[in-house]
Formats: C-alpha cells, sequence, structure tokens
C-alpha cells in the first residue's frame, strides 16, 4: 500500500533481459537517473523476483528462454497483487502483429531494437508519470481527508494482509479499537471545529506515538483502530496503556475554550486466542471497548477468552 512518503522513493525497474552484458549495460544506465533497479534473465527467474520486490515498472525482451515476453505479461495481468505494474516490451522483431499482440496482453508500451538509451528513458519517464499518478489517486481514495491518516478500506486491505502473514508464520498480532469518550458533548460545547481539531490531534498522536510498521486508521466518526503487526497481547496493552495516557494528558480546544478528553479502548491479539479471520478478531477489540464504555469509559478494556466469551478487564483509569 502506498503512502505519500512511499511516493517520493525512487521508484523500482525490473529489467528481464537474457543477455547479460545488455541485461547489466540497462541496469547502469537506469541506476544512473536514479532508479533503483533488479533484474532477471527470464520469466520464470521474473515472476520469482515480483514476489519478493516492490517493483512498479518492468522492462521485458520478448524473446526469452522458458518464459517469454507474452507469457510474463498474462502472468503479470492474472495476478492482483502484480497487475498495476507498468509494463514495457523490447522487441527486435519489426512485425506489427508482435506489437499488437502484446499491447492486448497487456503491455503499456513497447521499444524496438535497436534503440538508443535517451528514447528508453523517455518512455521510462512516462512510466514513471503514470505510476505517480496512480499512486496519488490510489493514496487519495484510501486517505481520511479530515485526519490524513488511512480510511476504513485501507484499514481493512491491510488488517487481512497482516492477519494472512500472521497465521502463516504463527506471528502474533493485536489490534486496538479506540473510541472517544461524549464525543457528541464535545461536538454540542464546543462546535463540530472543536470536534475536528479534537480528531486531527488524536490522530498526530497516534502517528507519532507507534512505530513504522504500525497501522493507525480512522475507523469512522470519533474512532479510530490500530493494527500492531508483530506484537503480543502484553505489548499492545502497553500501546493502549500510553495512548491512553498520553490523549488523557493532553489539552484540546483552544486557549480560550481548552477542554480535557478521555477515550475507551478495546484490544484484541491472536497470541490469546485462535482466531479463524480477521474479521473475528475485531470483533473481540470492539466487544472489549464496549465493555469498557459500559464499565466507566476512560480505560483499556483487553479481550480474553474466559469460558465460552468472556471478557477480563485488565487495566482501568478511573
Amino acid at each position: 500500500m502506498q503512502t505519500g512518503e512511499d511516493e517520493r522513493k525512487p521508484l523500482t525497474i525490473l529489467v528481464i533481459e537474457d543477455h547479460p552484458d545488455q541485461r547489466d549495460l540497462l541496469a547502469i544506465v537506469l541506476q544512473r537517473e536514479g532508479y533503483r533497479v533488479v533484474t532477471a534473465g527470464n520469466g520464470l527467474e521474473a515472476m520469482e523476483k515480483l514476489q519478493k520486490e516492490n517493483v512498479q515498472i518492468a522492462l521485458s525482451d520478448i524473446m526469452m528462454p522458458k518464459m517469454d515476453g507474452f507469457e510474463l505479461i498474462k502472468s503479470i495481468r492474472s495476478d492482483p497483487a502484480l497487475k498495476g505494474i507498468y509494463m514495457i516490451l523490447i522487441t527486435a522483431r519489426i512485425q506489427e502483429g508482435d506489437r499488437v499482440r502484446g499491447l492486448d496482453l497487456g503491455a503499456d508500451d513497447y521499444i524496438t531494437k535497436p534503440f538508443s538509451f535517451s528514447e528508453l528513458l523517455a518512455r521510462v519517464r512516462v512510466g514513471s508519470r503514470v505510476v505517480h499518478y496512480q499512486q496519488n489517486l490510489e493514496y487519495q481514495t484510501q486517505t481520511d481527508p479530515l485526519t490524513g491518516l488511512f480510511n476504513r478500506r485501507a484499514f481493512e486491505r491491510k488488517i487481512a494482509e497482516e492477519f494472512e502473514r500472521a497465521t502463516r508464520y504463527n506471528h502474533p498480532a493485536s489490534v486496538l479499537l479506540l473510541d472517544i469518550d461524549n464525543f457528541k458533548n464535545i461536538n454540542d460545547t464546543y462546535g463540530h471545529h472543536g470536534g475536528d481539531a479534537a480528531l486531527v490531534k488524536i490522530s498526530a498522536i497516534l502517528r507519532e506515538r507507534t512505530r513504522r510498521s504500525d497501522f493507525p486508521a480512522r475507523y469512522g466518526g470519533e474512532e479510530f483502530v490500530l493494527i500492531l503487526p508483530e506484537t503480543d497481547q502484553e505489548s499492545a496493552l502497553q500501546v493502549a496503556n500510553k495512548i491512553h495516557e498520553e490523549i488523557r494528558s493532553q489539552t484540546f480546544g483552544t486557549s480560550t475554550s481548552p477542554f480535557a478528553l478521555t477515550v475507551s479502548i478495546g484490544l484484541s491479539s491472536t497470541s490469546t486466542k485462535d482466531y479463524a479471520d480477521w474479521r473475528q478478531m475485531l470483533e473481540d477489540a470492539d466487544q472489549a471497548m464496549y465493555v469498557a464504555k459500559n464499565s466507566g469509559k476512560d480505560r483499556v478494556q483487553v479481550c480474553l477468552p474466559q469460558g465460552k466469551n468472556g471478557l477480563t478487564q485488565t487495566s482501568v483509569h478511573a
């Protein structure tokens, strides 16, 4: 998933060429232009690299052993995780049918041998502009316009990825669901601009008080969610308490109309319960938050299996 920071990183280009000297020369030219370059000697090797590398542009020869450029395009375009890659075909053939076939299969552009490096770089720059436009468009559709955090749509994509990774490698993952207490009273007393300012400030706290690998998002209204990869319940509880206390200690509003607020946080973790899917995990965090709300608010509530559907309160701040 791309962020604004990701868009400023050099694009990664995969060069697929079976002739080592030509492959190395293309890599050098592209690296001098500031691109990050990875290489492959054929289509099968390219598919292996694409599973490991975050590639935005692929520059592929057509005539290659094991898997030619046409088969490579089919494989890339049939994979949902790879279909956004900008594909440039390199061909020594001059038949129009080959160029048409490549474009029909999903190539974005082609260049015919022999070619000058200035022409090659010009076509790569076109691809770069397309990639940046697509990244920016995707970023906007997944970002909450008020707070700048990722939105619910982006959260659901991310938690599905993290849950699958945690399950596959048997690593822990935790989720915090955070709700502002008495938010309607804040809006009624200080106006919606006061409520909006509070949402923005809490978003900044979530960004600044978490790791780069964590994933804070606005879930909707006055609710926020935080995905904590590689984090068991004990460590997640420490994070939840830190965020809880940080928000509790802040002054919101303006210098003439200051106010304090509190939050209720529900926590669930794969380290204490086996979940069939991420929705069950989120539901437990939501149930834990519901218990926190009905137990006096302003607290962290952990979901623990106790009997059938029990919840155990482990941290209270009155």
